[in-house]
This record gives C-alpha cells, structure tokens and sequence, in this order.
C-alpha cells in the first residue's frame, strides 16, 4: 500500500508525526494518565504540607516545649492568681489576624492595677467575679509571661486542655503565640508538659 503525502505537510517532512500528536507507539493515554497522577500526588503533597491547622506555640525560654491547637474564633485564658491580694484573675483572648486580642476579664475584686479602664469594654458583676467583656485590647503577635511562684498558679487554658506553668516554670519567660500547622505536622504535636 502506497501512502500519500499530507497535502498541508511543510516540504520534506512528509511522513513525520505533526506537532502535538503523539510519537508512534506511544499511547496518548499514559501521557495524561501520568499527567494527573503527577497533578494530584502535588496537590495531596501540598495539602499535607500547608499550614492550615490554627493553634498556640508555648516557648519556654524560647524553646518551643509544645502546641495547644485552637479552632477558628475559639478563645483562651490565661489564670493566675494575683501576687498582692491573692485573688484569681482570669483573662480571655482571641486570634485575630494573627494578632492576640484580650476580649475578656474576670476579677474577684478591684485590686492593686486591677479594674475597668474607663472606654474600655462593659463592666458587669457575675455572682462573686467583676466581669470586663468587649474589650478588644491588642496586645500584638506574641504574649510574653513572666511566669509566678506555684502560689500565682500561672496556667493557660483552651476549650481542650490546660498547661500548668508556675510549677516548674517560675521566673521562666514563657511566650504563647498563634500558629498555623500542617496535616503532618499535626499528630506530631504535644500539648506543652513543662519538665521540672
């Protein structure tokens, strides 16, 4: 059998496979089948990786000592017992564009540097605690503790877990941070233990 050349055929390349169709002997179909095996596995890749997971980094010293994840819009506390009238104090916060918004505080009793700041949030009492809500205090990315003696009982707590600091953090810089986490990342991850 006789072939003809293609009448569109540029001079002299009669014969030879156009541009973008495939090489002889190779099926079109392993092409693609690669191409989106190779499409998905990056994107499956990307996703394990991307910091997507929101949480809290607790440093001691600098040293990351563990992570308290913390869903979207889900506040934290921070407790302590206040040094001068030895009465608990309780302040809530919130991540807000990767900044650390105090939204809330609970007092027993206005003491030493404690109370409302006039224009600054709605005062009300709640059985024995004085309650300061809408607050909306920036206080920047990181929170930074010097964290008190056993009896200030320095603890942070989210809706999942609480990390207990003064007992063998005292006079320890702690710093507590908002994070993002990847997939992987994830179930490597601790709730912060702080070694004695």
């Amino acid at each position: 059998m006789k072939t003809t050349p293609d009448r569109d055929a540029a001079p002299g390349t009669a014969g030879r496979s156009r541009p973008g169709a495939p090489a002889t002997g190779v099926p079109v179909d392993r092409d693609v089948r690669t191409a989106v095996l190779l499409t998905v596995a990056l994107a499956l890749l990307g996703a394990l990786v991307w910091p997507v997971h929101p949480a809290l980094r607790v440093a001691d010293e600098g040293t990351v000592i563990g992570h308290l994840p913390l869903a979207e819009e889900e506040v934290f506390t921070v407790s302590y017992v206040h040094s001068i009238d030895r009465l608990p104090i309780e302040e809530d916060l919130a991540v807000r564009d990767g900044h650390l918004v105090v939204d809330a505080t609970r007092i027993r009793q206005f003491g030493a540097g404690m109370g409302q700041i006039p224009g600054e949030g709605n005062g009300r009492a709640e059985g024995p605690w004085w309650v300061v809500e809408d607050m909306g205090r920036d206080i920047g990315p990181v929170l930074a503790l010097r964290v008190g003696a056993p009896a200030v009982d320095h603890r942070i707590r989210t809706p999942d877990a609480e990390v207990r600091l003064s007992p063998c953090l005292t006079a320890h810089r702690v710093t507590v941070e908002p994070v993002r986490l990847s997939t992987l990342h994830l179930p490597l991850t601790r709730v912060p233990a702080p070694d004695c």
